[in-house]
């Protein structure tokens, strides 16, 4: 009764009542404006090149600058052994494991009301068909080792191949309504297991690796575990009072009450301008999100914040508009407004004069 549209094959189930589903990129994102806002330093675009142990913690050097420390917390994902290998001995490998996945549209959000999981395989918790929290459909993943750690690539083979299992759990799942294809790559250790530990050889560098799937569920509990771990090595911590528990307000006007969109609109009248149709996201959104602490410098991270290009078209009419307000409000030219990483250029020069 709960899960009508379970493909009528299946002859029974578990029910995980306390299961659920999170935007990952919101919370981290949250997450992240939380710790800015409590005096961390966040820097982007900025690759890791060597760590030497130095008297009293190490030195860290990157691209952009050098930094000296107590502790280091290795939460690199599929480059966490190769971080490790800076300090200390090899004691695990991680593998790429790539999975790729199908995102419906909203058309085809009524056909689960839970995460629907398949008996799990040798290599993970196998193809599943969930909701979103914003109602599309979220299909897959398959799993595929590779020695490519940068491999986000989809073939028209493993698709296949989850479409196949999908419709074991659901069959009325129809592919035509698919929005977007897309890959990921778990963090899979040697160990089989999260490693989240001092480091024996390196005292002050913590491992948190491996963390491959439910890492996002176990992330608040991972992180306890790293505070008492550094706690451990500092020795001098100490609770801070003034600690800010809340982050700037942020609107989803679609969501919000007819009062409240008309007093944002009042404040604001960019509230009032609608630039993604599919979603309904104001132009008001797009310049908060690009504004905030940790605000997006691309496209993607605005369409990550704010879900600009997240509907149907996948931002065919409002990415090119979105592109002129990050120029617009950053000072920069269209040709300097990225995709997503600083290399993912999407304009080159004007064609005409």
């Amino acid at each position: 009764k709960i899960e009508p549209k379970i493909n009528k094959n299946a002859v029974s189930a578990l029910l995980a009542p306390t299961g659920g589903v999170v935007g990952p990129w919101e919370m981290t994102i949250a997450l992240m404006e939380n710790a800015v806002d409590n005096g961390v330093k966040l820097d982007l675009n900025t690759e890791l090149l060597d760590i030497e142990k130095i008297e009293g913690g190490y030195k860290v050097s990157t691209n952009k600058r050098d930094y000296e420390t107590r502790c280091v917390i290795n939460a690199s994902g599929v480059y966490a052994d190769k971080i490790h290998g800076m300090v200390a001995e090899e004691s695990f490998k991680i593998t790429p494991r790539r999975g790729q996945y199908f995102v419906l549209d909203k058309t085809q959000g009524e056909l689960v009301n839970h995460v629907i999981f398949q008996c799990p395989t040798k290599l993970g918790k196998g193809v599943l068909v969930t909701p979103t929290v914003h109602g599309n459909i979220l299909v897959g993943p398959d799993a595929e080792d590779l020695s490519d750690r940068k491999n986000l690539a989809t073939t028209a083979e493993r698709l296949e191949f989850v479409k196949e299992h999908a419709v074991k759990s659901i069959e009325e799942l129809n592919f035509r309504e698919g929005i977007r294809n897309f890959a990921g790559l778990r963090a899979q250790p040697s160990t089989n297991d999260f490693i989240v530990e001092e480091v024996k050889e390196a005292k002050g560098f913590i491992d948190v690796a491996g963390i491959k799937s439910p890492g996002l569920s176990s992330a608040p509990a991972i992180a306890l575990d790293v505070v008492e771990i550094a706690k451990r090595i500092l020795g001098d911590v100490k609770l801070n009072k003034e600690f800010k528990p809340n982050r700037k307000k942020h609107y989803e006007f679609i969501t919000e009450t007819a009062k409240k969109k008309a007093e944002l609109i009042a404040e604001d009248k960019r509230y009032g301008n609608m630039i993604c149709r599919c979603e309904n996201i104001t132009e008001g959104e797009i310049v908060d999100s690009i504004h905030r602490n940790v605000g997006a410098t691309t496209v993607d991270g605005v369409k990550k914040r704010c879900r600009p290009g997240m509907g149907r078209c996948q931002g065919g009419f409002c990415g090119p508009k979105i592109q002129e307000i990050l120029a617009r409000e950053l000072g920069k030219s269209l040709e300097e407004i990225v995709l997503d990483k600083a290399d993912s250029y999407i304009l080159t020069g004007e064609t005409k004069k």
